[in-house]
C-alpha cells in the first residue's frame, strides 16, 4: 500500500519447480501459475507436494532503484477450480506486527501483499495483505485515484490465511529468522471484474512487502515486479501470471 505516503504501502529449504520466465511484448515478464495437484491445507507450512510444482519468484527488488533488498523474499502461486493460492517466505531479523483487526492499516506492520489486476480492459484491481499476526486486509479498487482506502474496504474476498513466525514476534532485542504466510482466495471473489480463469488466461500481478526493523535504517519496501516509481499501485509495472497446468 505504498501510495499512502512515500513509505506507507526465505525461509525454508531450497525451492524447486522453477522454469524460465517469458518476456512479453510489453516488456513485462510472464510466469506460470500452475494448477494445484492435491489438497492444500492453509496452515503456513507449505509441506504439501502441490507447492513443489509452483514457480518460485525470489528476485525481489526495491521500487525505483531496483536494488536488491536486504531482506530476502520468495513467493509462489497456485490455483484450482475454487481458489487462487499464494505463499510468501521472508527473512526478517525483527518480526513486527501490531494490527489485529481485519482491514486495519496492516501496511504499518511487517506485511506480505499481493496485487492482482485480472483484466487489462477493466479498471478494477485488487490488493490483499496479511501481516505477521495473520491479520488480513482486502481491497477491491474500482479505479486507481478514484477514492481513498476507506472507500474500497467493504469488499470481502473470503481470504483464508495462516502465518508461521520463526522467532519471537515483537521482541526487538533478539534476532529472528523470518516469517511465512500461506493463503487461499476464492476465485468467485473476482467475478465482478472477470469470469473464473481458464487455462491460458493472464492477469497482472505483483507480490510486495514491507519490512520494519531495528536492523534497517528505514522501512524496506520490495516487490517481485520491477516498479519504476515509488508506488505498489503502479500496475503498468506488474508482471503477468498465466493460469497453467
Amino acid at each position: 500500500m505504498l501510495r499512502r505516503t512515500m513509505v506507507i504501502g526465505a525461509l525454508g529449504a531450497l525451492l524447486v519447480g522453477c522454469a524460465p520466465q517469458v518476456e512479453t511484448k510489453d516488456s513485462a515478464r510472464l510466469f506460470p501459475c500452475r494448477r494445484a495437484m492435491g489438497k492444500i491445507t492453509i496452515d503456513g507450512n507449505l509441506d504439501e507436494p502441490a507447492w513443489d510444482r509452483a514457480y518460485v519468484l525470489d528476485d525481489f527488488r526495491v521500487p525505483t532503484t531496483l536494488e536488491r533488498p536486504q531482506s530476502a523474499t520468495s513467493a509462489r502461486l497456485l490455483w484450482d477450480d475454487e481458489f487462487l493460492y499464494f505463499a510468501m517466505a521472508m527473512t526478517d531479523l525483527d518480526v513486527y506486527a501490531a494490527k489485529t483487526e481485519h482491514d486495519s492499516y496492516t501496511w504499518q506492520d511487517d506485511v506480505a501483499e499481493l496485487f492482482l489486476k485480472p483484466s487489462a480492459a477493466a479498471h478494477p484491481y485488487y490488493e490483499l495483505q496479511v501481516n505477521a499476526l495473520n491479520t488480513s486486509l482486502d481491497l477491491a479498487i474500482a479505479r486507481r485515484g478514484a477514492g481513498t482506502f476507506d472507500r474500497w474496504k467493504p469488499w470481502a474476498s473470503g481470504i483464508r490465511s495462516a502465518v508461521v513466525v520463526k522467532g519471537t514476534l515483537n521482541h526487538w532485542k533478539d534476532k529472528d529468522k523470518g516469517w511465512r504466510v500461506e493463503a487461499a482466495i476464492p476465485l468467485k471473489a473476482f467475478l465482478g471484474t472477470t469470469p473464473k480463469p481458464q487455462l491460458g488466461d493472464r492477469w497482472r500481478f505483483a507480490f510486495c512487502r514491507y519490512d520494519y526493523s531495528v536492523y534497517l535504517e528505514k522501512a524496506e519496501l520490495s516487490s517481485s515486479a520491477r516498479l519504476p516509481i515509488a508506488s505498489f499501485h503502479h500496475f503498468e509495472g506488474y508482471d503477468w501470471l498465466e493460469f497453467a497446468e
